[in-house]
């Protein structure tokens, strides 16, 4: 039945509480909002944290749309502007981790501030490491994990995205970081 319907005629659904409208624009679209993150963001993983919390917003939101543009039109707006602010948030962490490390050299003029070659080998390992160990997660602890990763969600809002309870949701994220933390022991 949902098939039918056209993209303003789902958003019409979901603006009263019908939850499988919401989840027909999601699978029409989803595709269309991830590639529109990762030509911006340019990785991945940051592509598929700025294409959930868009459809987060869109959402929390969709009682706001006017209707003076295509749905489709709107949602990549939603996605353009957080893949964008997400970009800005990068460089504001990559510029104040610049300055920390300049006042960390201004502190200790001693070039043993800087890490060895040997300790960015390890750090590397360590990273790799810990994307194997969430990769082996399942699908649902992984989402979980990725989107408490994400620190830009409560879990309120990562039940009603995931569309489970917030014990539920509490309960993936756990037992996710007991799994990863398992894994990256041994």
């Amino acid at each position: 039945m949902l098939l039918a319907l056209s993209d303003a005629e789902l958003v019409g659904q979901a603006r009263v509480g019908n939850v499988e409208a919401f989840g027909e624009l999601v699978r029409r679209h989803h595709v269309t909002l991830y590639r529109s993150a990762l030509r911006i963001v340019r990785s991945t993983a940051d592509a598929e944290d700025v294409t959930q919390s868009a459809w987060l917003q869109a959402y929390r939101h969709v009682a706001e749309f006017r209707g003076g543009a295509s749905v489709r039109t709107w949602l990549v707006a939603i996605v353009r502007n957080h893949a964008l602010d997400h970009q800005r948030a990068a460089r504001r962490r990559l510029r104040r981790e610049g300055e920390d490390l300049q006042t960390a050299q201004n502190q200790d003029s001693c070039a043993s501030r800087l890490p060895s070659p040997e300790d960015v080998v390890l750090l590397d390992e360590r990273r790799a490491h810990l994307r194997e160990a969430i990769q082996t997660l399942p699908c649902r602890l992984r989402d979980a994990l990725r989107l408490w990763q994400s620190g830009r969600h409560s879990y309120a809002e990562m039940a009603v995205l995931n569309e489970v309870a917030i014990g539920t949701m509490k309960a993936r994220v756990w037992e996710a970081r007991q799994h990863v933390t398992r894994v990256c022991e041994r």
